[in-house]
């Protein structure tokens, strides 16, 4: 299959039940990376014995691996390879702070620990804020002194203050966590169980996910196609 192991959100195991069940289990199943685009899904539909039209009782995945830490727990072993294709295409297209923030979410008792959640977080990174850098008491409470214009007194007062108590106050307060991409507390924003709908004002480009709509649909055509009728000139 594909070699992208240098540059995936995960990838899983995709095996063909019927095969797996009649014993055929060392050619039943491939590695797919996601994201994954239709030709890549298609090939590994291809490969192991399954129409781009199956249905997801034809297939399972057997096992993952993933990049994200907590995901591969997550991930299910019945789904929709057009539900694991959007996932991955959506975390992959995160802007590089927000899916970092999720990266030290993962390292923190706020962690995802569900398919669903992870396939709401593109639409809640607000839910959760990082500050990246800050790894200590110390360096949180000069933060929050010098730099968060949130406390407002002479400069000679501030001087008085040991940063590193304050920091513990306020990562307590906080209900924070130190990581190694940062500091990471909820922002106080409701998460969101829907995604928002948002005006396209552009012209969308189709999703993995409508091209293989588009290549069931043409599958499923072919097959139920009938023959074309031999044509006959007029009665003479």
């Amino acid at each position: 299959m594909q070699d992208n192991s240098s540059d995936y959100i995960f990838k899983a195991y995709i095996t063909n039940t019927a095969a797996y069940d009649s014993g055929e289990r060392d050619n039943a199943g491939t590695w797919l990376y996601f994201p994954a685009n239709a030709e890549e899904i298609t090939a590994a539909f291809t490969e192991i014995g399954l129409p781009i039209s199956a249905t997801p009782d034809m297939y399972f995945f057997d096992d993952y691996v993933s990049n994200v830490p907590g995901l591969r727990l997550a991930l299910p072993m019945y789904a929709h390879v057009d539900d694991l294709a959007m996932l991955a295409q959506e975390l992959s297209d995160l802007p590089d702070h927000e899916f970092n923030k999720l990266m030290a979410v993962q390292e923190t008792p706020l962690r995802l620990t569900d398919f669903e959640q992870f396939k709401e977080y593109p639409h809640n990174f607000d839910y959760f804020i990082l500050i990246p850098g800050m790894n200590s008491d110390e360096a949180l409470g000069r933060y929050q002194l010098y730099e968060s214009g949130m406390v407002e007194m002479p400069e000679v007062w501030k001087a008085g203050i040991d940063p590193e108590a304050f920091g513990r106050k306020v990562r307590e307060q906080d209900n924070g966590y130190f990581t190694d991409k940062g500091y990471v507390l909820l922002s106080g924003d409701e998460w969101e169980r829907e995604k928002p709908t948002v005006k396209q004002d552009k012209e969308v480009k189709p999703s993995v996910k409508d091209f293989l709509k588009q290549a069931k649909k043409e599958c499923a055509a072919r097959e139920v196609l009938p023959p074309k009728a031999d044509k006959h000139g007029p009665e003479l």
